[in-house]
């Protein structure tokens, strides 16, 4: 940064990324160093973002409202940086101030909108100067906008002031090492130690650990407003055993990320800076997030174990390394449609958020590989399942995303090198049978599933078929393949998944019981057929039920496999009978439809 006065001649810079970063990269790795390699480029690009910010709000008339205006933020900026560098780097990078910067912009652009005047979120602006001037050392006097009463400060807290308008101002005096908020004659200031409390402040908890023989420090922010990934949100303070419980955690799910991969260990806490606690789904899985907005940080809600913990900061720092290298190289020409069918995911994906997808759990299942020869013995089991789980599927991904040819020559040197760490997988480790025949069932439950639910087979052959069965003629040939429609409906809820986990761990899961159809398919016995067939009566348009029914069939014929090729033809089929008042046994519907030439694909 410089001031205008002061601009050098217009010039392009570009970051180069070394073949040997983007290779471990591909493969689903990258140190310390890798990791420093993408937080320069990260400044590069907040400095960028910060840059068009105040160029469009100095466009913008009365875009700042009653706040100072931009010539005074910038110089505030310039001359933090100019006086302490590394300190001011480390504020531009930090999670918040990123989505803040990518908030900003959207509002700006009429691409997002917030729950105040656009002043509110544009003066923020002033807020990260009075920050910058006090890691500076640098005197301000300045004034930021309050949301619902209270400013908030990065990597400092929120100052409450109680009595203000929602959408007010409040002045704020930083000198002689201390940051004052003063409206009118009330004066609130931070804590001298970071994370901790004072009358009308809320400092942000501080999360430590150990990792690669050093301290590692995280925010557990629940305070900013510019926390989450999309509109601002208040506080919501955590307690004190919550936060304890946090800590715990976090300490152990790293030291547990330290004994199985000691380099990705490492890699984390040189990039993690912040996570946001957010509210869990009873019952449901670990709920986590993060952004391209926001490297360094994570959204999650609290992992009910450490090894959990740990493959939760696998999980998005995988998401937080390759959104760092799309702004830096493209990987896929894609037109975003959701086409693809992503073994973790309910809905249908586009290119992009199945390469997302696909990298996060090769990362997890590297975690997996590593771990379960650590895991206690109880554990073994479900370790093994969840490796050989991770590894089909993702295995899965990586085949379909080489296939598209929307990628880019760097995206397909991309995918090949995760496509090379998998295959290292075929030869180890070893895993029990037992544990990956239920892997295999638990891929093929999700795939045939997500067919039912998201393919629908082109009318004119459903009508054909019905017309068919209905006149007692074996079944004609389909013509068309499927189209694509994203089903609306609730997410599923992968009781038979869940119920090979509770199996394997031998404890519950919070979930609701799985059905007697559900447990009759996973213990093997032949009369889960018959138990989906009168789910089938009661809902003849239950998604899961239909898998259940497949899947039986299936699992106990191998004369009946080719219906996990055409899954998505049962369902039409059988509402197409029942306009046309046929009753049709859904049980005797599918092995009809088995007497059609095989199909193969589609």
């Amino acid at each position: 940064m410089q001031t205008d006065q002061g601009r050098e001649p217009s010039r392009t810079a570009h970051h180069l990324v070394p073949a040997a970063h983007f290779d471990a990269l591909a493969a689903g790795r990258g140190g310390p160093g890798t990791v420093r390699f993408l937080r320069t480029t990260e400044h590069s690009r907040r400095l960028l973002l910060l840059r068009a910010l105040l160029d469009t709000i100095a466009a913008t008339p009365g875009a700042l409202g009653p706040l100072p205006s931009v010539d005074e933020a910038w110089r505030v900026l310039v001359a933090a940086q100019a006086r302490a560098p590394e300190e001011f780097r480390e504020l531009m990078l930090h999670p918040h101030v990123g989505v803040w910067l990518g908030h900003g912009l959207r509002r700006l652009h009429r691409a997002a909108w917030g729950d105040g005047p656009l002043w509110t979120d544009l003066g923020h602006l002033h807020a990260v100067c009075a920050v910058a001037a006090l890691r500076a050392g640098l005197p301000l006097r300045t004034t930021v906008p309050l949301r619902d009463g209270a400013a908030a400060f990065p990597t400092l807290g929120l100052a409450r002031l109680p009595g203000r308008p929602r959408w007010g101002t409040a002045e704020v005096v930083v000198e002689g090492g201390g940051l004052t908020v003063e409206p009118h004659r009330e004066r609130v200031r931070p804590p001298a130690a970071p994370g901790g409390t004072a009358p009308g402040w809320l400092g942000l908890h501080r999360l430590t650990a150990r990792a690669a023989g050093r301290p590692v420090g995280c925010w557990l922010d629940d305070v900013d407003p510019y926390r989450d990934l999309g509109e601002p949100l208040p506080p919501d303070r955590l307690g004190p055993a919550e936060t304890a419980r946090w800590q715990d955690r976090f300490a152990r799910g790293l030291a547990v990320l330290e004994e199985a991969d000691p380099e990705m260990a490492a890699a984390v806490a040189e990039g993690l800076r912040s996570l946001t606690a957010v509210p869990p789904v009873p019952g449901g899985p670990v709920l986590s997030a993060s952004s391209g907005d926001a490297f360094g940080g994570v959204l999650t809600s609290l992992p009910p174990d450490p090894v959990s913990f740990a493959v939760t900061l696998v999980h998005e720092f995988q998401h937080t390394k390759l959104g760092a290298l799309l702004h830096l190289l493209t990987l896929e020409r894609d037109g975003g449609e959701e086409r693809h069918h992503a073994p973790w995911r309910d809905d249908p994906r586009p290119l992009g958020g199945l390469l997302q997808g696909a990298y996060a759990f090769l990362g997890i299942t590297d975690f997996w590989s590593r771990h379960l020869e650590r895991a206690p013995a109880d554990r073994r089991a479900a370790a093994e399942f969840e490796f050989a789980l991770g590894r089909r599927q993702t295995g899965e991904a990586v085949r379909t995303l080489a296939a598209d040819p929307a990628l880019t020559g760097h995206g397909r040197r991309f995918v090949a090198g995760m496509a090379a760490r998998l295959a290292a997988w075929e030869t180890g480790p070893r895993i029990r049978p037992g544990a990956d025949a239920l892997a295999a069932f638990a891929a093929t439950d999700h795939r045939t599933e997500w067919r039912i639910r998201h393919l629908a087979p082109a009318p004119d052959d459903v009508r054909a078929l019905a017309r068919a069965f209905a006149a007692g003629s074996p079944p004609v040939p389909r013509t068309a393949a499927p189209a694509v429609v994203p089903d609306p409906a609730l997410p599923w809820s992968h009781s038979r998944t869940r119920l090979i986990r509770r199996l394997l761990t031998a404890s519950p899961d919070g979930g609701p019981e799985p059905s007697a159809a559900d447990r009759a398919l996973v213990a093997g016995d032949p009369s889960a057929a018959g138990a989906y067939a009168r789910l089938l009566a009661g809902d003849p348009e239950s998604a899961e039920a239909w898998t259940g029914l497949v899947l039986s069939l299936a699992t106990t014929s191998r004369a009946a496999r080719p219906l996990l090729h055409r899954p998505e033809l049962l369902r039409p089929l059988h509402r197409e009978l029942r306009a046309l008042g046929v009753r049709a046994d859904p049980g005797r519907l599918a092995r009809w439809l088995l007497t059609a030439a095989p199909v193969r694909g589609g």
